[in-house]
């Protein structure tokens, strides 16, 4: 019997540990489902163990896995230690500079910022990725990770950059045809295009909730900028980022949102690799540009 196993195989294990899923562990892993499968059934034939019992719930890890799975976890954070390390002895002003935001930063925040930035640093590259579930930066999913929060997580380090008012906005031809609510108190008139469960903690989101019943909700999405989107279309009224709709003409303000409801742009990154030179140098240039910019 084969003793030793890739360790390849020990990832597609965690993954499917942590998800309880083989497409969930397929999906992060960016390969088919019957692939995860193949690497597991392999693992388990050359450990000579069952490490899952399978279940219409999902995969649920066995004593043996149990075991495995804690030894894995700990030489996986190991290794991503190590690689950060690694990363952050690097000195170069060029190479793959990965970044995770959000779609209504990532659409309407940070190009204009990345064109600038490009102008001085041409050598970088630029590797921009939209998230809807909070990047993990211990394990290397991104190098920065530029969220809209009010508080950073202990194990990142980074600087706010900038404020995000949330004002209600709705298309010209919506306000023609169902007028503007001048309070809160005439919300249940309205039709409201709102963030879905994904986002449910949305502050914004949650204070227009209080104000409404279900059937004033006419669409809901996981992302802003669909919202926006649904907007233009006269569907309703939609809580969106000042800098979304605020430039577009075609939109009208409604109100601002209260003071809870607005967040601001962070930028973070691992402490491991905050020496990294065109991770540095990007953090300096964003603070930098986004105080210039600072305006409400």
């Amino acid at each position: 019997m084969q003793k030793h196993s890739d360790w390849n195989d020990f990832l597609y294990f965690l993954r499917v540990a942590e998800s309880k899923s083989l497409k969930a562990a397929a999906r992060e892993l960016g390969v088919n489902h019957s692939t995860v499968f193949r690497r597991i059934k392999g693992l388990e034939g050359r450990l000579d163990v069952r490490l899952f019992d399978r279940a219409q719930k999902g995969y649920t890890l066995t004593n043996s896995g149990e075991e495995i799975f804690q030894r894995a976890q700990e030489i996986e954070e190991r290794m991503d230690s190590i690689h950060r390390t690694l990363v952050g002895r690097d000195i170069k002003l060029s190479g793959s500079l990965n970044i995770s935001t959000t779609d209504t930063i990532g659409y309407y925040w940070l190009p204009t910022y990345i064109k600038r930035f490009n102008s001085l640093f041409p050598d970088i590259l630029i590797d921009l990725n939209i998230q809807t579930h909070y990047t993990n930066l211990s394990k290397r999913e991104a190098d920065i990770v530029i969220p809209a929060v009010n508080i950073q997580p202990d194990y990142m380090v980074g600087r706010k950059l900038a404020p995000i008012y949330f004002r209600l906005y709705a298309s010209q031809n919506y306000i023609n045809k169902s007028g503007v609510p001048e309070s809160t108190g005439e919300f249940s008139r309205h039709q409201f295009l709102l963030p879905n469960k994904t986002l449910a903690r949305l502050s914004a989101n949650e204070w227009i909730r209080k104000h409404i019943n279900e059937n004033n909700i006419v669409a809901t999405s996981d992302k802003l900028s669909t919202l926006y989107k649904f907007a233009q279309q006269d569907l309703g009224i939609a809580p969106l980022p000042h800098y979304v709709a605020g430039n577009d003409a075609s939109m009208v303000e409604i109100m601002e949102l209260p003071d809870f409801c607005h967040r601001h742009v962070w930028i973070l990154t691992h402490p491991d690799l905050i020496n990294t030179a065109r991770i540095r140098v990007f953090l300096q240039f964003m603070h930098k540009e986004s105080k210039k910019d600072d305006r409400r």
